[in-house]
């Protein structure tokens, strides 16, 4: 059982470990060296979140840990983020700790989100199996590029 609640500021910590759970590695390949958070087009995803208009989330917990979280964020044109849309479309980004994957959460998590924000984007690797999770709560592709796809939900 687990609870779902708003992110914070306060959550900045705990949302770059969810950051660095939602860089995809393929079965196999060696983990991503955690430094990857120190660069631009990356830690921007987190960094100051909650102080910037746009941003919103949500922290799943159980047993008052956190499990998982999923939040948005708007990049301007000259800021990319890898899902990028436009600059009035917020980008997705969701994970969940290991151990409670494929239990619900992530998916109850987006659908949280959902509420409140009915048009977002995201970019998911195509092997990555969340994509299944994505394409059930709305998602549709709009752009592939290699491995990498963009989907959009809402008009």
């Amino acid at each position: 059982m687990f609870t779902i609640r708003p992110a914070t500021g306060d959550d900045e910590t705990f949302l770059f470990e969810m950051l660095y759970e939602a860089l995809f590695v393929p079965p196999g390949a060696e983990p991503l060296p955690r430094s990857i958070l120190d660069e631009p087009k990356i830690a921007h995803y987190v960094a100051g979140f909650g102080t910037r208009a746009g941003d919103l989330g949500f922290v799943a917990e159980a047993a008052d840990e956190p499990i998982g979280a999923v939040w948005v964020r708007l990049f301007p044109s000259h800021d990319r983020g890898y899902g990028y849309v436009d600059d009035d479309t917020p980008e997705l980004t969701v994970a969940v700790v290991e151990r409670w994957r494929a239990k619900g959460v992530g998916a109850a998590l987006v659908a949280r989100l959902i509420d409140d924000v009915p048009r977002m984007s995201l970019s998911c690797d195509t092997r990555n199996p969340a994509m299944r999770m994505y394409r059930r709560l709305g998602f549709d592709t709009i752009a592939v590029e290699g491995n990498s796809i963009t989907m959009l939900r809402g008009t």
